[in-house]
């Protein structure tokens, strides 16, 4: 474990020691597809740092539709926000395909964050990128219209689940799917999805779709989003480091 805590962007940069003591607070648990991290409202005691696998982050209606927010794939941090502040978590976790989490007490990851300043700037980095993604979301709901932001939607999850050498860039998504995950109703979608059919950017296959024209479908994207596949950059911290 102390291996996966070690290709943690955060936690990369703490000293052995730190991480294993911090490991030896901890458990591991693994999730299988569809199973729930965690729920809406939920205490918030631990961290939780993905070791393998994907998840996806989302809100959900009383009526039962989802409103995807982010994704994330290993190795990554969620739940601390809620964790740290004292707050309930604020959204649903569900592994999106077979996932280990280490679960990490909350008041062990501030004691190593109080002990270990690059740790901390690389969480406050993290949080702080969360932020502007919400926000963005919200500003995108409000104002952007559906076939922007299902095209935003589509490109984002087409990229983070298809290799980069693919020959074919499928998405395992229905209409009810996608309506859920860009607060639409599947009619709304349909239109949509139909038009692009005629245009030849996408073609059906199955229960789901494969991208003939990615760049053309970019172009109904918002091309300044924040988009949903979040992941801590390097570079980022390079450049505030650097001033």
């Amino acid at each position: 474990m102390d291996q996966s805590l070690a290709d943690n962007p955060i936690f990369a940069v703490a000293s052995p020691s730190g991480r294993e003591r911090l490991v030896r607070a901890s458990h591991s648990r693994t999730f299988a597809p569809g199973d729930p991290i965690l729920r809406e409202g939920q205490e918030a005691s631990s961290i939780y740092a993905l070791e393998s696998g994907a998840v996806r982050v989302y809100h959900l209606a009383p009526t039962g539709e989802e409103v995807l927010l982010k994704l994330f794939r290993a190795p990554a941090v969620f739940g601390e926000a809620e964790a740290l502040s004292g707050f309930p978590h604020q959204e649903h976790v569900a592994a999106i395909e077979e996932s280990r989490v280490l679960v990490m007490p909350v008041r062990e990851v501030v004691r190593l964050l109080g002990a270990e300043p690059r740790c901390a700037l690389r969480a406050l980095v993290d949080v702080s990128a969360r932020l502007a993604i919400a926000a963005y979301n919200e500003k995108s709901l409000a104002f952007n219209p559906l076939t922007i932001r299902l095209a935003s939607y589509l490109v984002d999850y087409a990229t983070w689940t298809n290799p980069p050498d693919a020959t074919e860039v499928c998405l395992a998504l229905t209409q009810d799917e996608m309506a859920a995950a860009v607060g639409g109703t599947r009619r709304s979608v349909a239109k949509d999805i139909i038009a692009w059919q005629r245009e030849g950017l996408l073609e059906r296959r199955g229960r789901g779709y494969v991208v003939r024209d990615l760049e053309a479908l970019r172009r109904y994207s918002d091309t300044a989003r924040l988009k949903l596949t979040y992941a801590l950059v390097e570079q980022r911290l390079a450049s505030l480091l650097d001033h």
